[in-house]
């Protein structure tokens, strides 16, 4: 809607109540300039020439500084040949209306000025209004604009910009309907336009920083000057357009807020759960590598449930955990390359090659361990084996001894006569010479005991004990045998055979 009203170059007709000062020192006031007096202070052409560059933001010819007649009217020139170069029809009026002070024309030149930089630069949201809003005019585009913000509003019917306004309820509706907090719009009257006026003109001045520019009085009128209150009402919609971009300014900031953290939140989980995952590895590493094993089978059986749960149970979940981890950062990076953001790179010690190389590490101690338990079960297998022969034997180590000593208890190696004393001898040297190749059997128990022990069998104390026990009893039994065997029975039989 850059398209400026129908008969903006009609520069007659203008009404008293049409007050352009107000929108002149709002201008000024930016550019520093000083305007008292529109109708002698504009006469040298300089403030018109700094007025139109504030207003369109380009570089006009540098101005004469000289006070005579032929430096303002060059002056003025310049200002009007600027406007014509961008279409604004000012046929009528030209520098030396401006020089001598032409209320009218001047007035009518500050009406073009302000169509075309206040006015006539309204544009319109289409998703709000559609196509329409590239097809009005500016008048028409502003006239829609109001009719939108204040349908809903209760006896406000903006058909125009001159009755329509008169009671100041449309004023209100304006500003309520973008800053509720502003205006208590219930409390209104239709027959109290002063008030309804002074209200909305007061409550813009203070609250949203717009001038003004009318009087109450001058509106509260059957047909108020048009231009008047369409130069007002451009001042609300700028003021409301500048809040609504601001709005979505702040939207767009708030969005890019947002994802931000989504973004800071999405590198700060997959930095957690590389950490967490690695300090898992580094646990289970250590649990793997070691060696300190139990000395029996039901232990150990344990132990390789144990291994069987973790290879079984606890890793699969973590190898999913690490593709996850994968999918994370592919799924952060590529929402970077979408919004046109450098690809988050992980710090040192968190990158996915770290997740591998440790990874690897962790096979590799499963493997050893799965190895050293297979090997540690099957020493401690073989050396249980080892101790039930040792028992065995043992046991009947023991009970050949108790037949023994049972054996020799039952013979009388002291008889009377000779002859019985010579039986008893070879009984006795019967019994020695059954007795005597047998340390040699008891001799292989101790070897048997001292393999038990070294491989730190769980029972080795006890075997230790019946090893001794049962090298005592033999030691001892030797020992008696070897006290009735001759050269003592040869001294026997001799004091037998004297006595006899």
């Amino acid at each position: 809607c850059e398209t400026l009203p129908k008969n903006m170059d009609a520069l007659g007709g203008s009404t008293p109540s049409f007050q352009p000062e107000s929108v002149l020192s709002d201008w000024s006031s930016q550019a520093n300039i000083e305007i008292q007096d529109i109708y002698t202070d504009l006469k040298d052409g300089i403030s018109l020439m700094q007025l139109l560059e504030l207003l369109s933001g380009e570089a006009l010819p540098r101005p004469n500084r000289g006070k005579m007649r032929v430096h303002f009217l060059e002056n003025n020139s310049k200002a009007i040949t600027f406007l014509k170069s961008k279409q604004v029809q000012v046929k009528v009026i030209g520098p030396e209306n401006i020089v001598d002070g032409d209320r009218t024309l001047i007035l009518g030149l500050i009406w073009i000025i302000i169509l075309r930089f206040q006015i006539s630069s309204i544009k319109l949201d289409k998703e709000e209004f559609g196509g329409r809003a590239d097809v009005l005019f500016a008048n028409e585009a502003l006239l829609l604009w109001c009719q939108h913000k204040t349908a809903s509003y209760s006896n406000v019917n903006v058909k125009d910009f001159s009755k329509s306004w008169s009671d100041g309820l449309a004023f209100n509706a304006l500003i309520h309907a973008h800053r509720p907090d502003l205006i208590h719009y219930s409390s209104l009257r239709q027959d109290q336009p002063i008030k309804n006026l002074n209200n909305a003109f007061d409550v813009a001045e203070k609250e949203l920083g717009i001038s003004k520019l009318l009087d109450a009085e001058d509106v509260a009128v059957p047909y108020p000057d048009e231009r008047s209150i369409m130069t007002y009402v451009s001042l609300y919609y700028h003021y409301f357009s500048r809040l609504k971009q601001g709005q979505t300014i702040q939207k767009r900031l708030n969005k890019v807020s947002a994802l931000a953290m989504i973004e800071a939140g999405s590198i700060l989980l997959y930095e957690q759960m590389v950490s967490d995952l690695l300090k898992w590895i580094k646990q289970k590493v250590t649990e793997l590598d070691d060696r300190h094993f139990p000395n029996t089978l039901q232990e150990m059986w344990l132990l390789m449930a144990n291994f069987k749960t973790f290879r079984t149970v606890e890793k699969p979940p973590k190898y999913q955990e690490k593709g996850m981890i994968e999918a994370h950062l592919f799924n952060i990076r590529t929402k970077q390359r979408a919004n046109n953001q450098r690809p988050y790179l992980p710090p040192e010690g968190r990158m996915l090659q770290d997740v591998e190389k440790h990874w690897i590490i962790l096979e590799k101690a499963e493997h050893s361990r799965g190895k050293a338990l297979q090997k540690e079960m099957l020493r401690l297998e073989r050396l249980e084996q080892l101790a039930q022969r040792f028992l065995k034997k043992a046991a009947l180590r023991e009970s050949y001894l108790e037949d023994m000593k049972k054996v020799i208890g039952k013979q009388d190696f002291w008889p009377e006569s000779v002859d019985r004393m010579e039986a008893a001898s070879k009984k006795l040297e019967a019994i020695v010479a059954d007795v005597l190749p047998r340390r040699e059997r008891f001799t292989a128990l101790d070897e048997m005991a001292t393999v038990i022990s070294q491989g730190n069998y769980h029972g080795k104390d006890q075997i230790m004990q019946n090893l001794l026990r049962d090298i005592d009893a033999i030691t001892e039994e030797l020992k008696e045998l070897q006290v009735l065997t001759p050269p003592t029975w040869h001294t026997a039989c001799t004091a037998t055979t004297v006595s006899s």
